[in-house]
């Protein structure tokens, strides 16, 4: 099975939302409890989240962050970039593959596991034909997410040189992408 390690980032200011999404109610839990909770299922041991300005309030909301490493991005003008390079810097030693998601992209952890089976250089889960999020990403691949960069178009530039594999799953939760309170309140469970 190898080591499966996650970079799930949370440092965003929520500007759009107007409140930490991290700490947004989802599936009985927190939008960031819930991810965290998917990742252990899936067999993640240490995930990595990276938080901003508002950690201290994210920590105290969210016990099951004690469970992860906490990496600190508190230049906002480093972008989602800079968050992706901070994760990927605290990524555990002998890492095999690693998803990167974003807190307001929820996955269930059957999707997760499916990324990870795939071992592929990429994988991306696809749903009815649309590819989605989160992206797993083979520990070879480390060294190009640890210098990303908002300039170079981030993970999209690390997509495009390399070999990538279309992981079809039955969850529309891939599709997924809670930047506003309209997205948000149409798509919540609880």
């Amino acid at each position: 099975m190898g080591v499966r390690a996650a970079i799930v980032l949370a440092a965003g200011a929520s500007q759009r939302m107007g409140a930490p999404k991290a700490l947004l109610p989802w599936a009985d839990s927190t939008l960031l409890g819930y991810a965290l909770e998917q990742l252990a299922l899936a067999g993640v041991t240490s995930p990595v989240v990276v938080l901003g300005l508002g950690h201290e309030e994210i920590a105290a909301h969210v016990p099951r962050l004690a469970q992860a490493v906490v990496a600190l991005n508190l230049d906002e003008a480093s972008g989602r970039s800079g968050s992706i390079r901070i994760g990927a810097a605290a990524v555990v030693d002998g890492a095999t593959a690693v998803i990167v998601q974003s807190v307001d992209q929820p996955c269930p952890a059957r999707v997760l596991m499916a990324l990870y089976e795939a071992n592929a250089e990429i994988a991306v889960p696809t749903f009815e034909g649309r590819r989605g999020h989160p992206v797993c990403f083979s520990s070879a691949l480390l060294a190009e997410l640890r210098a990303v960069t908002e300039a170079e178009l981030g993970l999209r530039a690390v997509v495009k040189r390399h070999l990538v594999r279309d992981v079809a799953v039955t969850s529309p939760a891939v599709l997924l992408n809670l930047n506003d309170p309209e997205s948000y309140s149409s798509a919540r469970i609880s």
